[in-house]
């Protein structure tokens, strides 16, 4: 999918789906209104900058910032230089200031530090933001940030299970009950509106089975989310229930580079109940997820760029349960030996019917179907039956379920992600920005979930899939002006 948008705005009154905004009012010393302050503001992690000034009410406005830490500057003739540090702009989210100048003669300079108020007074939106910070620091044993959506107050998930295959099915529309989605305030998951950048990438599908969800970037290249859970407007998508926006990171005027990989194995893995029952040991979970993120200028002040790459290897023989997706299963059967000549199968089921009756089964297997005979006797590449010989037999059971076996036959999953990020200032009023993501992934099921494959649960029914995410361009042109 190409995404490719132009978007000319000479006159803007705020934040947008990726972007934030920073307003206030100058005042003198009294509290009365001061107009005509030069007020400078600059992302803390470079050199560059813009200005405007308030009018004559006093008010000032910078619109359509991209989310980060910010340091203020402002001044004017006869009143001390005021500035501001850590000044933190979020995703769809406007902050207000109070600007109190003091007059030159009674303090020569005045350093503030302080946090904006809690309160939101300019939108009825309710929402958390997750900070880079949350994102790079709290654990996510597969890297996906949608396992941390839930933190945000209305918003419900499902605990996620560590032994899924691939990336985890949290950020899903609800498809089966291993993969609950996320509820914001009630609604149903399957209503909730993904962005990333600006660009809607909602998982219309997924509540159909027909779709991967939606695409992950890994921590290292998120600058933050917001989760908004109601009373948001209608520029935030088609549906009703929560509003995740995802903003990816962009470069500076500095190089920044991480490298990273993590690492699982089955040293520490605990092995599965069913098969310390059958004497087996732990099957296969083992995990390489590495790469790399890289930022900095092309052209100071000017041209800037990050991009970053990440590769996922995973072997998974744990998991397991109704999701689409198992690479482990139990199976409870007759007590079926490795004879399967009629006569030993006519010792074994001799005068029993179907489970919806039918002529029973004579003593010597004579009457045995010749289908069902060569289904009972068919093998597997690896010489094993199809149908297996139980490995534990319960001679107290119903005969249909003397027998059990756990099986483990390690599923695979392989991904491989790209994100590139370019920004073109072109004045303090305005930006080009390009973003580019790319997401392919395959894997390999081993015994397709009970939904898709009702002989999905024995060894030789393997699935095969592949998904892929692109967000090829995104091109913006913003222009802002301060209102009034």
């Amino acid at each position: 999918m190409v995404a490719l948008c132009l978007c000319f705005s000479a006159r803007v009154y705020g934040q947008t789906v990726s972007t934030g905004a920073l307003t206030g009012v100058t005042l003198d010393p009294s509290g009365a209104v001061l107009p005509d302050v030069v007020v400078t503001l600059g992302q803390a992690k470079d050199q560059e900058t813009q200005s405007t000034t308030s009018n004559k009410e006093g008010v000032f406005a910078f619109l359509s910032l991209l989310p980060g830490r910010y340091e203020l500057k402002a001044r004017k003739s006869d009143f001390e230089p005021l500035g501001i540090q850590g000044l933190n702009v979020h995703v769809t989210e406007t902050l207000r200031l109070e600007l109190r100048l003091q007059l030159a003669e009674r303090f020569e300079h005045a350093e503030v530090s302080s946090e904006p108020s809690m309160v939101q007074t300019d939108t009825s939106a309710l929402g958390r933001v997750v900070n880079e910070t949350a994102v790079s620091g709290l654990p996510m044993v597969n890297r996906n940030f949608t396992q941390i959506a839930s933190l945000s107050p209305g918003v419900v998930a499902g605990v996620f299970n560590a032994g899924e295959l691939g990336l985890g099915g949290t950020a899903l529309s609800q498809i089966a009950k291993s993969e609950d989605g996320i509820y914001a305030h009630g609604a149903r998951s399957y209503d909730n509106n993904w962005q990333l950048d600006g660009i809607g990438v909602s998982d219309v599908q997924g509540s159909a089975g027909a779709s991967g969800g939606i695409p992950i970037p890994n921590p290292d290249a998120l600058q933050e989310f917001k989760v908004q859970t109601a009373l948001y407007d209608a520029a935030y998508g088609r549906f009703g229930g929560g509003n995740v926006s995802v903003i990816t990171k962009t470069g500076s005027n500095a190089f920044h580079v991480t490298i990273f990989e993590f690492v699982r194995n089955n040293i520490l893995n605990a092995n599965d109940f069913f098969r310390n029952e059958t004497g087996q040991q732990h099957a296969d979970l083992k995990q390489n997820q590495f790469g790399l993120a890289f930022g900095g200028p092309i052209k100071k002040d000017k041209l800037l760029f990050f991009g970053s790459y990440q590769g996922t290897r995973q072997v998974n023989g744990v998991a397991a349960g109704q999701s689409r997706a198992a690479c482990s299963a139990t199976v409870s059967e007759p007590p079926l030996t490795n004879d399967r000549s009629p006569a030993a199968l006519g010792r074994l089921f001799g005068g029993l019917t179907g489970r919806l009756g039918g002529v029973a089964v004579n003593p010597d297997g004579s009457n045995i179907n010749p289908v069902a005979l060569a289904l009972l006797n068919d093998k597997l590449p690896d010489g094993n039956f199809l149908i297996p010989t139980p490995q534990t037999i319960d001679p107290s059971k119903p005969l249909a379920s003397q027998g059990f076996s756990a099986f483990a036959t390690p599923c695979s999953f392989n991904e491989d992600q790209f994100l590139l990020n370019l920004d073109y200032v072109a004045s303090q009023r305005s930006r080009v920005v390009a973003r580019f993501f790319l997401e392919d992934s395959d894997q390999l099921v081993t015994f397709p979930g009970n939904g898709l494959n009702p002989a999905g649960n024995t060894p030789g029914f393997t699935s095969p899939g592949d998904s892929a995410f692109t967000v090829s361009l995104l091109l913006i042109l913003t222009y802002s002006v301060m209102p009034g």
